[in-house]
This record gives structure tokens, sequence and C-alpha cells, in this order.
């Protein structure tokens, strides 16, 4: 299977054709979804309640057809851009 990645004959899950469909919030969310950040590191960065958090990941779950928060750290690490990511709010 290691082989396999590094020949890049393995794909990540998801559909990248849903990423038009994310909101900024959402892509900021799957981005730090991607970089390892719990739901309360993400409301502290983003500004916003972990409810939020939850409501924004599962909203982007959704629209890229994966079915775990693993599966979207895999996706947000293969397929969302740090240029594109709009710039998260100071931290409160």
């Amino acid at each position: 299977m290691c082989e396999a990645a590094t020949e890049g004959r393995l794909r990540a899950p998801g559909d990248p054709d849903g990423i038009p469909l994310l909101t900024g919030r959402e892509r900021q969310t799957l981005f730090l979804v991607g970089t390892g950040a719990g739901n309360r590191l993400i409301a502290r960065r983003l500004g916003i309640s972990e409810r939020t958090v939850r409501a924004h990941l599962s909203n982007a779950v959704r629209k890229i057809g994966v079915r775990s928060r693993a599966e979207a750290a895999v996706f947000a690490f293969a397929y969302l851009d740090l240029v594109d990511i709009p710039a998260a709010a100071e931290p409160r």
C-alpha cells in the first residue's frame, strides 16, 4: 500500500468537484481538520463556537462526500491549497 501511495495509484477519499460548493468557513474548517486540529482549537483560531465548527464540518463532509473526520483530513491534505483558504480571524 505504501508503494501504491508513493506511485500515485491511491486516490484521496471524497469528490474534489464538491470544493466549489464549500463556503469560506467550511474551507477554513476543513483545512484546519487536515492539519490535525481539534474542534476546540479550530473554534479558537476562527473566533467561532465549537458548535459552529461542528456545523461547518458536517456541511463540508456532506458536500465533498466523505464519511469520517479522518477521510475529511486526508481530503483536505490532498486537495485544499492554503492559497485558496480565506484568512482566519485573529483569535479573541
